[in-house]
Order: structure tokens, then C-alpha cells, then sequence
């Protein structure tokens, strides 16, 4: 259980990023210190799983559990659309959350004249 503070539920609704969100990104996501991160790379290792995890049911005909993969793949792409979600977290509770694919700009310093 994850408790979210008011700036991340404000944030969250901000980007997008909605509660099955969150959940599979705490499931599948690497955590990295304080972080954790879901980038493209991975969700598109999990769709290629689900996909094939779709086609076996299929042939046995479980069109319940397809709808839940599907429903479970779908959530997956959109995380994928948005380039990756990284949730920063400190011990149960949810500090922010953003879209992986925002890149920081870097200034450059400037040359020194002699």
C-alpha cells in the first residue's frame, strides 16, 4: 500500500497518470534509489509477453482472461505512449510522479576568456 501526499495526486492528475497506472508501474517498474522508473523499452518487453500469453488462451478460448490481458496490455501502451512513467517515492509514500521521456536541458557554462 502506497500513500499519495497532495502534491503527487495534483501532479498526477496533471500528466495523466491514473491510479492502474501507478499500479503497474509499482509491479513492473526498476526502482533506482529513490525512483521508480517504467521506460519504453521494458513496457514493450511486457507487450511482447502479453502478447504471447494472449495467443496461447486464445487457442484453449478463455475470453475472460483475454479481456483482462487486453485491458492489462492497453494500460501497458499508454504508459508506452507517454514514453515511461517514474514515480519518486520515499519509504510507503508517493512524493511526485512524471513522464520518463522529459528530458532535463543541461546549460552549458560558458568558455572562459584568457
Amino acid at each position: 500500500m502506497i500513500i499519495k501526499t497532495k502534491h503527487s495526486m495534483q501532479k498526477m492528475s496533471q500528466r495523466g497518470i491514473h491510479k492502474n497506472l501507478l499500479d503497474i508501474v509499482l509491479i513492473h517498474g526498476i526502482v533506482r534509489n529513490d525512483k521508480i522508473i517504467l521506460n519504453k523499452k521494458r513496457c514493450d518487453r511486457f507487450i511482447k509477453k502479453l502478447d504471447k500469453q494472449i495467443k496461447k488462451i486464445k487457442r484453449l478460448g478463455n475470453t475472460l482472461h483475454i479481456s483482462r490481458l487486453n485491458d492489462y496490455r492497453s494500460t501497458l501502451l499508454k504508459i508506452r505512449d507517454k514514453g515511461g512513467v517514474t514515480l519518486v517515492v520515499m519509504g510507503d509514500i508517493l512524493i511526485t510522479s512524471y513522464n520518463t521521456n522529459i528530458k532535463v536541458k543541461r546549460r552549458r557554462r560558458a568558455k572562459r576568456r584568457k
